[in-house]
């Protein structure tokens, strides 16, 4: 398997956390564990336009559903999203699958924007590896975190 899709797919995992909460930490280290795709000079690196169309789908898609549970579990727009989905998303249901999507589209979204910024200092000519390995990195990782503490800090008082 490719080493920046052990990226996208630990931005999957941390949807399992309204079941298990600290599913986040799994899936931030499945991300962590592929360091070498954060290598510029590597095939498979998230630099890659394949890595930025993959997380661009992924976006896409978790942004829609992101928006459709925000409307099911609205006090009046919940009857209208429990009624285009055959009563499969009622309001409770929408709710927690609103409140567990952030993390994951808060993963890709981060993930994302720094593939861009890599891969746009490697287009204008920066060549410092250190910067790609480490800098980008440890930029990703904090907005992540930032990201994971705004959405607990709802929840834990």
């Amino acid at each position: 398997m490719r080493r920046s899709n052990w990226v996208a797919i630990s931005a999957i995992l941390p949807l399992l956390s309204f079941v298990f909460q600290p599913a986040w930490i799994i899936g931030l280290g499945i991300s962590m564990a592929s360091s070498k795709s954060f290598d510029p000079y590597f095939k498979d690196s998230v630099y890659t336009p394949a890595f930025r169309r993959k997380t661009s789908v992924g976006l896409l898609i978790l942004s829609i559903l992101e928006g459709i549970t925000g409307f099911g579990s609205g006090p009046t727009t919940s009857s209208f999203v429990s009624e285009i989905t055959f009563d499969l998303l009622n309001r409770g249901l929408s709710l927690e699958l609103h409140l567990a999507l952030i993390i994951p589209l808060a993963l890709l979204f981060v993930l994302h924007t720094v593939s861009g910024l890599g891969s746009l200092l490697l287009s204008k000519g920066v060549k410092n590896v250190v910067l790609y390995r480490y800098v980008i990195p440890a930029i990703w990782l904090v907005m992540y975190l930032v990201a994971v503490y705004l959405d607990l800090s709802y929840f834990i008082p």
